[in-house]
């Protein structure tokens, strides 16, 4: 993300995408011309194949390096951690957000398993958003030298050349081909785009929008609980243009399915997570719940939920032990037969995947 980078036209990011695509595969001619006969096209490596084929580098799911997720444990979350495995299989691209003294522990793994980092010049103060526990979806400003909360954007790939050519396209505001690398499937880059103003006009979260776009009847398809990021492991790295999308579904599937021949009880904890239900508030904080939704109502006792900070609505339901869900907008929170209070308004969604 850059702070001064306006997004660049769809026209031009085709002519980027071409550009690319014709100069590795001359590139992947010449070098590999012995193995290709008269007539047969050269095929671009990892993640470059998807400036061919969207979201292709998802169907091969190859094996995730545990040696790596060991050396990684520890230093990392668990959601940075699956990101960095994706890249160093050759998946796709990854950007994260690193301190100085992170980026140097990332550098020498790296070094170590063979796959590239590349990081912003600029450090970044990130905006803290309203009500989800320290998350940031934006950044805010550029960080003086001596403060230490400045974060790097932080690439990774495969190979370093990608890495690099990460950082280009995101500085440059190419979102299209960037998304692209990061094996976003299409639906979800084009909706992304659309929706980026209305969304950077509040707290650039765009969970309310995916919501929205969202048809049928809850629960929605729990591979798609991107708000579960907001309280550990998530399946998935970018918003979904809804919570039926088969495309990014078929992306977190994938993902756990890579997860799990890598280390069986880790993928179960990412899995565990998005069977969950969650009322977001864009405010007001996010609140997941254990229990399932059953005949439109969550039951649940002081263990069984979740907020991720305190909050006006989080007392609230600390004082119910039911949830009424009376729409994708709207819920009622009860104490026994007792109505305590009603949820509602166009900031509130309720998310429910169980």
């Amino acid at each position: 993300m850059s702070l001064t980078a306006a997004r660049l036209s769809a026209a031009s990011s085709r002519r980027v995408r071409h550009a690319l695509t014709e100069c590795l595969l001359r590139e992947a001619a010449i070098e590999d011309s012995p193995k290709y006969p008269d007539g047969i096209a050269p095929v671009l490596p990892g993640p470059w194949r998807l400036l061919l084929e969207d979201c292709c580098t998802w169907r091969t799911r190859p094996r995730l390096s545990s040696q790596l997720l060991g050396d990684l444990r520890g230093h990392f979350g668990n959601n940075v951690i699956r990101e960095i495995l994706l890249a160093a299989a050759g998946v796709k691209l990854s950007r994260t957000c690193l301190s100085d003294p992170k980026l140097d522990v990332l550098r020498g793994v790296a070094g170590q398993h063979g796959f590239g980092v590349k990081a912003s010049s600029e450090r970044y103060i990130h905006h803290r958003d309203s009500g989800k526990g320290g998350s940031s979806n934006a950044i805010e400003r550029l960080a003086s030298p001596d403060e230490e909360a400045g974060l790097r954007n932080v690439y990774i790939a495969a190979d370093s050349n990608l890495a690099t050519t990460g950082a280009m396209l995101e500085e440059a505001g190419d979102d299209e081909n960037f998304g692209l690398l990061l094996g976003i499937p299409a639906c979800c880059r084009e909706a992304y785009m659309q929706r980026s103003p209305k969304a950077a006009a509040a707290q650039n979260d765009f969970v309310l929008f995916a919501l929205d776009n969202t048809s049928g009847p809850m629960p929605y398809d729990f591979w798609l609980n991107y708000p579960a990021t907001y309280f550990g492991p998530a399946l998935i790295s970018f918003f979904p243009c809804s919570f039926r999308c088969t495309h990014a579904a078929a992306v977190a599937r994938s993902t756990f399915e890579m997860l799990y021949a890598c280390d069986e009880t880790w993928a179960e904890s990412f899995l565990k997570s998005h069977q969950t239900n969650i009322l977001y508030t864009e405010y007001d904080g996010l609140h997941l719940f254990r229990h399932p939704l059953v005949e439109g109502c969550i039951g649940y006792g002081p263990d069984d939920h979740r907020s991720t900070e305190p909050s006006r609505v989080s007392d609230l339901i600390s004082r119910g032990t039911r949830l009424e869900v009376q729409g994708k907008h709207k819920v009622l929170i009860y104490r026994g037969c007792e109505q305590i209070a009603s949820i509602d308004g166009a900031n509130v969604g309720m998310c429910a995947f169980h």
